[in-house]
């Protein structure tokens, strides 16, 4: 590890911190998103539809928890207010959604910065020791001391992409799940609503 930081100066040390948050972030978040059901399968909904038709709301709660996740909770509101009109149970859903998918995006925006100043703290230790570097050979210094100077300048350089490139890997990962969860429910909700309508669940205020 010492050896490490000689290398790299004192922007070593900024680097490796984020690193360490970055990490930490990802996989914090890969266990969060490993418990929740990305979709809720059609043969799911089917049974949904069918309990509701029937007047069987708590039937058709328990077989939405079957799923886990924030799309589950989202419906389970909707199903909950199947008897209102269509734009209160929509409220209602978005109510949920506000509340919900917030819970899937934190730390994302810590990771997107992360991943964005960390070449630049890669750069800020490439001019640090090009510094050093006109330092030493504005005295004279020996071969050996100017190559530090310049090891120093491109190791921070290459730490800075090194933490970079994965980390923005990673959010652009879970951003894209995150959009796929959020798009596939506003799809079951206006399956739901459009169903409820239908059978005239919307009838009463």
């Amino acid at each position: 590890m010492q050896g490490l930081l000689a290398k790299g100066g004192i922007v070593i040390y900024p680097l490796l911190i984020c690193s360490v948050i970055a990490m930490a972030i990802i996989i914090e978040r890969l266990y969060q998103f490993s418990k929740v059901d990305k979709q809720i399968s059609d043969e799911l909904i089917k049974r949904i539809k069918a309990n509701i038709k029937e007047g069987k709301i708590e039937a058709a709660i328990k077989v939405a928890e079957e799923s886990k996740g924030p799309i589950t909770k989202v419906l389970k509101r909707g199903i909950l207010h199947w008897n209102k009109r269509a734009e209160e149970i929509e409220n209602q859903m978005e109510e949920v959604k506000l509340m919900e998918f917030p819970k899937l995006e934190r730390y994302l925006g810590v990771l997107n910065f992360i991943g964005k100043i960390t070449p630049s703290l890669g750069l800020l230790g490439t001019v640090t020791g090009m510094i050093k570097t006109f330092q030493i050979l504005s005295m004279n210094g020996e071969a050996q001391q100017l190559a530090g100077g310049i090891s120093e300048a491109l190791f921070t350089t290459a730490t800075g992409l090194i933490i970079s490139l994965p980390t923005l890997a990673a959010y652009y990962f879970f951003i894209t799940k995150l959009e796929g969860i959020v798009n596939h429910s506003e799809r079951r909700e206006i399956e739901l609503i459009n169903y409820i309508k239908e059978i005239g669940g919307d009838d009463e205020i």
